[in-house]
C-alpha cells in the first residue's frame, strides 16, 4: 500500500477512534447527572476533566516526539489511552470518573498533539493539506459517533453500558491506527530545546493569536453541546434524551466544512476561511438563543460548521507557520485548544445553571467575536 494511502486510512482511524474515546460521554452527561443527582455543572467536568488532562500532557508528549519519533510517541498514546478507557465505566462515584477521565485524556493527549506533524514530516504540498483535512473531518465523525451513539445505548442498559461499548470500539479503532503508522525518525532533541521552542513560539504573534484562537473556537462548541442537551430535555421542548442525542449530527456540517478547509485556504487564503468560520460561530450562537426548535438546531449546525471550518485552517497554518519545529506548535496550539475546551465548557455549563440559555448565548457570542479578532491579529500583513 503506497505511504501516503496507509497514512490517510490512520489518520481517519485517529481521528475517528481519539475523538469519540474523548467526546463520547458528552451525550450522556444528563443520565450521570439523573443518576448521581448531580448538577449540570458538576457532571460537566466529565468533559473539561479529560479535556484538562489532555492540554496538560501536550509539552510532554512534545518532548517525547523529540526524543523517540512522532509515529513511536502515538501508537504508545493509543494503547496507553485505550486501555484506560476500558476501566472508566466502573469508576463508583463522579469523583472517581473525573479522575480517570483526566488520565484518560493525558494519555490520549498524543494523538491530536503531533497527528498533523506526522503527515506533514511523512508527505508534502498539497497532499498533506488533503490528508490533515481529513483527520479533521475524522475528527468530527468520531466525535458524532460517540455522542449520538451514546445515550441510545444508555436509553437501554445504563450510561454505563454505553460507556463501556464505545470505549471498546474506540480501543479497537485505536490500535488500528497504531498498526497503520508509518515508521519516523527521531531527531533526538533535549528537553531544554524543546522548551525553547515553546517559549519562541508564544512569542510569535501570530502563532500566539491562532494558540488563542484554537481555544477560544473549541471552547464555544463544547460549552454549547454540554449544555445543548440539558435545554432541550427541560421545559418547554422536554425532548427525550434519545432524541435529543440526534442534535450531534450537527457534526456533519464540521466534517464538510473540515473537508473543505484545505481547498478554501488555497484559493483565498487564510484570513477569509478563518473570518468565515468565525461569522459562522456567531450567527449560530444568535440563533441557539431564539425559542421555535428548529431555530435552535439551525444554530447548532452553524456554529459548529464554523468551529470546524476556523479551526481546520487554524492548525494546518500553525504547522506551516513554525517550519521545522511543527510538532512543538501543533503541541502548543492543543494546549491552547483543549485548554480552552476545559475552561469554557465548564463556564458555559456553569452559566447555564446560574442564568439559563441567555447566558450560555452571551459567553459563546463573545468566544466568536474574540476568536475572529485572533483571525486578523494572526494574518495581519
Amino acid at each position: 500500500m503506497p505511504t501516503s494511502r496507509r497514512l490517510s486510512i490512520a489518520m481517519w482511524c485517529a481521528g475517528i477512534a481519539s475523538f469519540a474515546l474523548l467526546h463520547a460521554p458528552q451525550g450522556l452527561l444528563t443520565f450521570v447527572a439523573a443518576d448521581l443527582g448531580r448538577s449540570a455543572a458538576a457532571v460537566a467536568w466529565i468533559i473539561s476533566g479529560a479535556t484538562l488532562g489532555l492540554a496538560l500532557s501536550l509539552p510532554l508528549w512534545a518532548v517525547l516526539a523529540a526524543r523517540r519519533g512522532v509515529a513511536w510517541s502515538m501508537r504508545v498514546s493509543a494503547t496507553t489511552s485505550a486501555l484506560i478507557a476500558l476501566l472508566l465505566p466502573l469508576a463508583p462515584t463522579l469523583e472517581l470518573l473525573v479522575a480517570g477521565r483526566f488520565l484518560q485524556g493525558a494519555a490520549l493527549g498524543g494523538i491530536p498533539a503531533l497527528a498533523v506533524a506526522l503527515v506533514h514530516e511523512v508527505i508534502s504540498g498539497r497532499r498533506a493539506a488533503v490528508v490533515a483535512g481529513g483527520y479533521i473531518a475524522a475528527a468530527s465523525i468520531g466525535g458524532l459517533s460517540g455522542r449520538l451513539v451514546a445515550p441510545l445505548l444508555a436509553e437501554i442498559g445504563g450510561w454505563r453500558l454505553g460507556l463501556l461499548l464505545l470505549d471498546l470500539v474506540g480501543a479497537a479503532i485505536t490500535i488500528t491506527m497504531a498498526v497503520l503508522l508509518p515508521r519516523t525518525a527521531p531527531c533526538g532533541a533535549p528537553a531544554g530545546r524543546t522548551l525553547r521552542v515553546f517559549l519562541r513560539q508564544l512569542r510569535d504573534a501570530r502563532l500566539r493569536a491562532l494558540f488563542l484562537m484554537g481555544g477560544m473556537l473549541l471552547g464555544a462548541m463544547i460549552g454549547m453541546y454540554n449544555a445543548i442537551t440539558f435545554r432541550l430535555e427541560a421545559p418547554p421542548y422536554a425532548l427525550p434524551a434519545a432524541v435529543v442525542s440526534f442534535v450531534f449530527l450537527a457534526y456533519l456540517g464540521g466534517t464538510a466544512a473540515a473537508q473543505l478547509s484545505g481547498r478554501l485556504s488555497l484559493r483565498f487564503g487564510l484570513r477569509t476561511p478563518l473570518l468565515a468560520g468565525c461569522a459562522l460561530m456567531l450567527a449560530g450562537a444568535l440563533l441557539t438563543g431564539t425559542t421555535p426548535l428548529p431555530l435552535v438546531i439551525t444554530g447548532v449546525v452553524l456554529l459548529t460548521t464554523g468551529m470546524f471550518l476556523a479551526h481546520s485552517v487554524a492548525s494546518s497554518a500553525v504547522a506551516g507557520f513554525a517550519g521545522t519545529d511543527r510538532a512543538s506548535a501543533g503541541s502548543m496550539y492543543n494546549v491552547f485548544y483543549y485548554g480552552g475546551s476545559s475552561l469554557f465548557g465548564w463556564l458555559c455549563s456553569a452559566a447555564w445553571t446560574a442564568s439559563g440559555w441567555p447566558a450560555v448565548v452571551t459567553v459563546l457570542g463573545a468566544l466568536a467575536i474574540a476568536a475572529g479578532g485572533c483571525a486578523l491579529a494572526a494574518t495581519r500583513r
